[in-house]
């Protein structure tokens, strides 16, 4: 099968033929559609290179290579539809039903475009942006910090405890703004408790719960829920996750030239750091060993 063929051999692919790769797996659904015209246009190739990585893979040329990524959308079209009649059995039969019911909770997931565009724009014109949870959903609020970061947002990831609540309420101001993330796993009092006291000193306040009766959804200025509800009666963080990941492509879309030149620039500023490797002495490294070995 297609994918198995380009994992198996992309160590091997040349830098064109690895981008043209990552597409396909990334974007199957849509390459299904394409020509090898139009698929060289969207990735930024000729279409030459589309039917040149076709035969790297053993297929005879592109036509060939569509036709396999049509089967396998087929395939996958019918396993959607086809609940419950799939002949694997034990733990692979329960994960299928996993896999449907997670697909259900995201297509069928209700959320309110003007309502995220009007937490997009709070966040766009924000002085700046501190991210609370729990201890539950703290590393949930740093990830979403880090991505924020990307996109050149100053933010502060800030755990819900009173002693840090404490210091960011000391120092807040009117034009920053603070978003909470509740996973539902607890009531989140602590997380309601500072953004009634944000509100207070005038700092705007975004929350993301998975109930709109929870205190932090009744406490902020905005509220997006995303439903944690699950057959399996547990709640799950799956569509919080999707209303934040909705929350950045709408945030890239606000201002794409800015988000595009804070990305680039943190993508050189790894490839630096990667480089540092190189220039260490290594004795300052056999230094380091020589003092792990003596603890």
């Amino acid at each position: 099968m297609f994918r198995d063929k380009i994992q198996n051999s992309y160590e091997e692919l040349s830098p064109r033929f690895r981008i043209l790769a990552d597409f396909i797996l990334e974007n199957t659904l849509d390459v299904g559609f394409l020509t090898a015209t139009e698929l060289a246009r969207r990735v930024g190739v000729d279409p030459a290179t589309v039917v040149r990585f076709s035969q790297e893979l053993g297929y005879s040329g592109y036509r060939e290579l569509s036709r396999e990524i049509k089967r396998y959308i087929n395939q996958q079209l019918a396993l959607r539809y086809q609940k419950g009649m799939t002949e694997t059995e034990g733990l692979s039969a329960q994960i299928t039903s996993m896999i449907d019911e997670l697909s259900d909770r995201t297509l069928n997931m209700k959320a309110d475009a003007e309502q995220i565009a009007q937490a997009v724009q709070t966040i766009h014109t924000a002085q700046r942006i501190f991210v609370t949870s729990a201890a539950e959903g703290y590393g949930v609020a740093t990830l979403w910090s880090t991505y924020l970061g990307l996109l050149g947002i100053e933010t502060y990831p800030i755990h819900a405890d009173y002693a840090q609540a404490a210091i960011l309420l000391r120092d807040i101001e009117p034009d920053d703004l603070l978003i909470a993330i509740s996973l539902g796993l607890g009531p989140g009092i602590e997380i309601g408790h500072l953004l009634g006291a944000a509100k207070e000193r005038g700092a705007h306040t975004l929350s993301i719960t998975t109930s709109p009766t929870l205190l932090p959804a009744r406490q902020a200025d905005i509220n997006l829920v995303a439903s944690s509800k699950t057959p399996a009666g547990y709640p799950s963080f799956d569509t919080l996750m999707a209303i934040l990941s909705l929350l950045w492509q709408a945030l890239i879309a606000v201002d794409t030239e800015k988000s595009h030149n804070s990305i680039a620039a943190a993508m050189h500023a790894l490839n630096d750091l990667v480089e540092q490797k190189d220039k260490v002495p290594s004795y300052d490294i056999a230094a380091l060993l020589r003092l792990w070995a003596q603890k």
